[in-house]
């Protein structure tokens, strides 16, 4: 019961954040224009490739080691203090090297005083500490805080943002909006945290130093064409190109962020069944959390590549026209990154296979790198989503590689077979709409239900043994029960 709360939390949380930038996506196209949205998201990429850089691995390792200790308060703030301090290290050294390049690189000081504001951003993100509240599953605190917080920003953005030149004043209110919840973390951690009887000499920071090192690697080839596609790409061509591009993508990470809601709600219970020797249940988890991801993202991904141009119409007008493309392109990486939220975190990452996990992300670099040379300077966004297409099918492939050696998924086959054969009628529906229904609106509309409906029956009457029934079955009658 409470892996399906967290579960509910987390989802919720995803869901939200996805929900959330569909109301201010458009009104922020319209208002900023592609040129002031693409340098906007230059700089928040810019300062979210140091934020993976100053993490130091401690996204995974920390939501690791907290979850197998996080009944015992005593270890439990003596690991929270040992890996937040090399945190605020790393985030130290690396603030001082970001102030660097904003002083002498010409592309960053060119464009004033947004890139010290994006500094703050970065530097205020080491008190986000998710990793912690994560792995003491405390996922009913991490969806309300984030749920009130961004409607204040949401408002804000209404009230605030009214020209084309106010793209500054978005990007203070980023900083903000992030000094406010390092506020209410720092608050919440202490019902936690006990730091009365912590000393400097009572730490050991060396000990995590070897095994972040192995996942710090990992993030930061990982960080190479997570980050760096959109600052590669601001950096080649022109900020519009970014707009275009960082939009398109923008919108297709929202839907991952939901499928990746499931495994890392499932994640800490999946490490204590490990840690209790009880594999067959981790085992049937795993296969359980398949499922679910696939079952969502094939038709998600399906429609986001057959509605694109609905989409962009919809969400930032007919200026984003250029972000259709990309945005087919990059449809597919909806189901590709979910299951490599799979088969590298719930697997390899649970197995401590880290080792395994850099190879990946290194030879996902390599493939980065080389389209990225190949393709961006002249088919600009549409190059660079083509090689961030790419780069997600390698890492996922390496992860089903090295996790076959660990794990039985012949299993995954067969229900794989299931949901490709699922989404056909899918198709044929969304064609229907689109040929007899003329305004976007509605037909988007009508595709919506069609598919939720088709789906229902799908899984309640069609398919045999369906886990989405099952578990919002057990989930509606525990809470009729209780």
């Amino acid at each position: 019961m409470e892996t399906q709360k967290n579960v509910f939390y987390n989802v919720l949380l995803a869901i939200s954040q996805v929900l959330f930038p569909m109301l201010t996506f458009p009104y922020l196209a319209r208002v900023l224009g592609p040129e002031h949205v693409g340098v906007l998201n230059f700089a928040e990429s810019y300062a979210r490739y140091f934020v993976l850089v100053a993490a130091f691995g401690i996204p995974i390792y920390g939501v690791r080691e907290i979850a197998k200790i996080y009944n015992d308060k005593e270890k439990l703030s003596k690991l929270f203090v040992e890996i937040f301090t090399i945190n605020f290290i790393t985030t130290i050294i690396l603030s001082i090297v970001f102030l660097i390049t904003i002083i002498y690189v010409d592309r960053l000081n060119s464009a004033g005083i947004l890139f010290y504001w994006a500094l703050l951003f970065f530097f205020l993100q080491v008190f986000v500490l998710e990793w912690f509240f994560i792995g003491i599953k405390q996922f009913k605190f991490i969806a309300v805080r984030f749920f009130f917080i961004r409607l204040i920003f949401i408002a804000c953005v209404f009230i605030f943002i009214k020209t084309s030149n106010d793209y500054l004043i978005y990007m203070r209110m980023q900083v903000l909006l992030n000094l406010l919840l390092a506020i209410v973390n720092i608050y919440y951690i202490t019902k936690f945290i006990n730091f009365k009887n912590l000393s400097l000499q009572s730490l050991n920071l060396k000990q995590h130093l070897k095994p972040l090192m192995v996942l710090f690697l990992t993030i930061f080839f990982i960080s190479i064409y997570l980050q760096l596609d959109t600052v590669i790409l601001g950096f080649l061509t022109d900020s519009e190109s970014v707009g275009y591009y960082s939009s398109a993508l923008k919108l297709n990470k929202l839907l991952i962020a939901v499928f990746a809601a499931i495994s890392a709600a499932m994640f800490p219970r999946m490490m204590n069944l490990l840690q209790e020797g009880k594999v067959v249940q981790f085992n049937n988890m795993i296969q359980d959390c398949f499922y679910i991801i696939i079952s969502l993202s094939l038709p998600t991904a399906l429609l986001v590549y057959l509605c694109a141009p609905e989409i962009v119409q919809i969400l930032f007008g007919s200026n984003f026209e250029r972000a259709i493309l990309p945005l087919q392109i990059t449809a597919p990486i909806i189901v590709v990154v979910s299951l490599s939220t799979i088969f590298g975190f719930q697997i390899l990452s649970a197995l401590s296979k880290d080792k395994n996990i850099l190879i990946s992300a290194m030879l996902g670099t390599l493939v980065s790198i080389l389209f990225s040379i190949l393709l961006i300077k002249q088919y600009k966004e549409n190059g660079e989503a083509f090689t961030i297409f790419l780069t997600e099918i390698t890492v996922c492939a390496s992860f089903i590689y090295f996790s076959r050696k660990h794990f039985n998924i012949s299993k995954f086959t067969v229900i794989l077979i299931h949901q490709l054969v699922a989404i056909l009628p899918l198709i044929l529906f969304v064609f229907t709409i689109k040929y007899f229904v003329i305004n976007i609106y509605i037909r988007i509309i009508y595709i919506s239900l069609i598919t939720l409906l088709w789906y229902f029956v799908l899984h309640y009457f069609i398919l045999p043994n369906s886990v989405l029934k099952t578990q919002f079955l057990k989930l509606t009658c525990k809470q009729l029960n209780s």
